[in-house]
């Protein structure tokens, strides 16, 4: 017999870990997941402790319980240290979300090689030893577990003044392909999201115009909200998706698709 959705959807008594949780969308990633009931753990390693201390109490309001841990995803032994931590007040690891990461600017041109170092460490390498240190406790618990890796259109498909990043997600899109394969008979599946343009504050600011060209293109004819993305990871850890692994979701209003004229 089938598990009742009711149940599939209930992660209490399940630890998520989402990096870079206290900032941009890993602030809506932590409230959806908590939602489902899990323990929540955020990470950060810029973000201002009234930042952190803010992100905290609205995952509280929930009703979810929540720690925050100050980690530098660019080091191996952070990585470990932080699961040490969560284990020491949570008990398990059951699902980490990949979230932490940096999206500058650099044109083709003026892009130092200091840039695009940080670039691949931030992107690439801090998820590849957060999943590595996540998966070793995964499977000393015997459980199995789910890592979600938060990709981007754009490790797919090329854009102006953006070289480094892209490289850095289509190189994480292998990585989750990778992991699948090597992590599959311990019971952990790998999986990825893609999102496509995300409505934050400061976008319009930010980059102006692609607003107006996102939603001209996507058939969807809106940009994407941090909620579209947390449901699609919330799918990848729960049961629903026990038979899927390797796959990347392209959570984009359907722009991969849009005609070429």
């Amino acid at each position: 017999m089938a598990t009742p959705i009711s149940k599939i959807l209930d992660f209490s008594g399940k630890t998520a870990i989402i990096t870079g949780g206290c900032s941009g969308m890993g602030v809506g990633l932590a409230k959806r997941f908590a939602e489902t009931g899990a323990n929540i753990v955020v990470t950060y390693f810029k973000s201002s402790p009234e930042a952190v201390e803010r992100v905290v109490r609205e995952i509280e309001a929930v009703g979810a319980p929540v720690m925050a841990v100050k980690m530098d995803v660019r080091s191996a032994a952070e990585s470990y240290r932080m699961v040490d931590e969560v284990v020491s007040r949570f008990g398990t690891v059951d699902f980490l979300i990949n979230n932490a990461g940096i999206y500058p600017h650099q044109k083709v041109l003026e892009c130092t090689e200091q840039e695009w170092d940080d670039m691949q460490n931030s992107n690439l390498k801090g998820a590849f030893f957060c999943s590595q240190a996540c998966a070793a406790q995964m499977i000393k618990q015997g459980r199995g577990g789910s890592i979600v890796n938060i990709i981007s259109i754009n490790g797919y498909r090329p854009l102006a003044d953006s070289v480094a990043y892209g490289a850095s997600k289509a190189g994480l899109a292998m990585t989750t392909r990778c992991l699948a394969v090597e992590l599959g008979k311990y019971g952990i599946r790998v999986n990825g999201v893609a999102p496509g343009l995300i409505d934050a504050p400061g976008l319009d600011e930010n980059v102006p115009g692609w607003r107006e060209r996102y939603e001209r293109r996507a058939p969807a004819g809106r940009l994407g909200l941090h909620s579209d993305i947390a449901d699609v990871c919330i799918f990848y850890c729960s049961d629903m998706s026990s038979w899927i692994a390797g796959e990347i979701t392209m959570a984009d209003g359907g722009v991969m698709h849009a005609e070429a004229y």
